[in-house]
């Protein structure tokens, strides 16, 4: 029988395609896991004062509203940024292709 040797994958100096779509989709990963824990961050901020103030549940809710609030703030202006970065990148792709 005859058997192959395995051949070594050629290094190149160009990402893979893999690689690229990693790179480009890393910015996005962390927006869901902020988005939450600044929720739940001000959530259990305001049900710690809750405890200390005797309001419950009113600054519970108030936290959570904020969370949520200054959560959606936050990932509409990284969206924003990322949206300016990438017209940016294809611009200056154009120019160097043109």
């Amino acid at each position: 029988m005859l058997q192959r040797k395995p051949q070594k994958p050629k290094k190149t100096n160009e990402p893979s395609d893999l690689w690229e779509a990693y790179r480009k989709a890393e910015p996005y990963l962390g927006l869901g896991i902020t988005f939450t824990v600044t929720i739940l961050a001000f959530l259990f901020f305001g049900r710690w004062l809750d405890t200390k103030f005797g309001t419950s549940p009113w600054l519970l809710i108030a936290g959570a509203a904020l969370g949520m609030t200054l959560g959606f703030v936050h990932m509409i202006a990284t969206l924003n940024n990322l949206s300016e970065q990438e017209k940016k990148e294809k611009q200056q792709e154009s120019n160097h292709s043109g």
